[in-house]
């Protein structure tokens, strides 16, 4: 996935509100210091914790719309060793599309009719990704976003989210059905090696995860290579159950 414009580099001043940050550049003529920041719009309803420390070097992208009350969305982070983390979440489901397209997760083997954003299932929510297996059966894909890093382990979610243990209900259903249902963290912070249930941060989630593995549904994970320019799918990493 390629950014469609390049991005601006700044740096954090704070995140709040869930979806504001404040940022700025020394270069910048009317927001050059962190006393007068420029205000972006923030994609990521998560805690967000270790992605938005004051000072981190971030990337905006341009909406080139100045009529937007926000013009600009904070889109990268970087650590302070160096690892890079995509906080949009809203770009996990395009880089696992591209994923399944080049059959980056073995395990899913080449599906065909990939649909993103089909409703499905007794609630009528909208799933991820919908396609058909060579086995000619349905599957249904539900995309994560991982950021929350503590070392090389991953975790999901960041923060409690009732949605996400939802969502794996409706999976379960849809294994009950007979189809194929999985939930695939797309790994968007470079330094995780392998992904787990954050039992530490919704236990709930963590229980739910735990069912739906047992009912049948299917976890992955998606690593990436994250740059300025864009986000680009590698392969697959260890989710443990």
């Amino acid at each position: 996935m390629l950014f469609d414009n390049p991005l601006h580099e700044a740096f954090l001043v704070r995140r709040y509100k869930r979806f504001l940050a404040d940022v700025y550049h020394p270069d910048w003529a009317d927001h050059n210091c962190p006393e007068n920041p420029l205000t972006v719009h923030c994609p990521n309803t998560g805690a967000m914790t270790g992605c938005a420390e004051p000072d981190m070097r971030v990337w905006l992208s341009d909406s080139n719309n100045p009529k937007r009350k926000y013009r600009y969305t904070w889109e990268l982070a970087q650590t302070s060793t160096g690892e890079m983390i995509c906080i949009n979440t809203q770009r996990a489901n395009q880089v696992v599309g591209e994923a399944l397209q080049q059959t980056l997760l073995p395990g899913l083997g080449s599906l065909s009719e990939l649909i993103a954003e089909q409703r499905y299932g007794y609630d009528n929510r909208r799933i991820d990704w919908q396609g058909i297996t060579t086995a000619q059966q349905k599957i249904f894909i539900e995309v994560k976003s991982v950021t929350l890093a503590e070392g090389a382990q991953g975790y999901f979610p960041d923060t409690v989210s009732q949605r996400a243990s939802e969502h794996l209900r409706s999976l379960i259903t849809m294994c009950h059905e007979g189809h194929r249902a999985v939930v695939v963290y797309c790994v968007l912070h470079t330094g995780v090696q392998q992904v787990s249930a954050a039992e530490h941060c919704d236990p709930k989630y963590a229980m739910v995860a735990a069912e739906a593995a047992q009912q049948g549904v299917e976890f992955y994970a998606l690593r990436c290579r994250i740059t300025n320019e864009g986000i680009y799918p590698v392969g697959e990493l260890l989710v443990q159950k």
